[in-house]
């Protein structure tokens, strides 16, 4: 055989078997922390903004500001506005929540209530690429919260 084929079959094996050498099978629900979250859902939710509820909400619960502003709709993204909603929400995302789902024609909005709290945490999610037809990828829009 000659060696340039032999070399191309052992990239071919080295690059194609990289996921072969990795050890790590944790869920990825339980990596981003959605598998801990105690939530009841009602209404429905679309695949789309039940994951991104579920993200804002254990980024809440992980009092991640960082992590919450990267789900953020850019002009609503502050870190601040982050840092300010778990201060607010991060000990109410320690209890167990109910997600009431009012989907609209692209938007999406979220009436979340944490035991316990007589607050509802509004989560109004748009689209993250409102150019993409049949898209269900979403933000949240942090500067509405109340």
């Amino acid at each position: 055989m000659p060696k340039s084929v032999c070399v191309v079959g052992a990239l071919v094996l080295l690059l194609g078997g990289c996921d072969a050498f990795s050890t790590d099978k944790t869920p990825e629900r339980t990596k981003d922390g959605t598998a801990e979250l105690e939530l009841t859902v009602k209404g429905r939710p679309t695949p789309g903004s039940l994951a991104t509820t579920e993200h804002v909400l254990a980024r809440l619960k992980a009092r991640d500001a960082d992590g919450l502003s990267e789900l953020a709709q850019e002009d609503s993204g502050t870190k601040d506005e982050a840092r300010r909603w778990v201060a607010r929400w991060g000990d109410a995302a320690q209890r167990p929540a109910t997600a009431d789902f009012h989907l609209g024609e692209k938007e999406a909005s979220v009436d979340v209530r944490f035991a316990g709290e007589r607050s509802t945490l509004s989560l109004p999610l748009m689209p993250k690429d409102e150019e993409t037809p049949y898209d269900d990828r979403f933000v949240v829009v942090l500067h509405r919260d109340r």
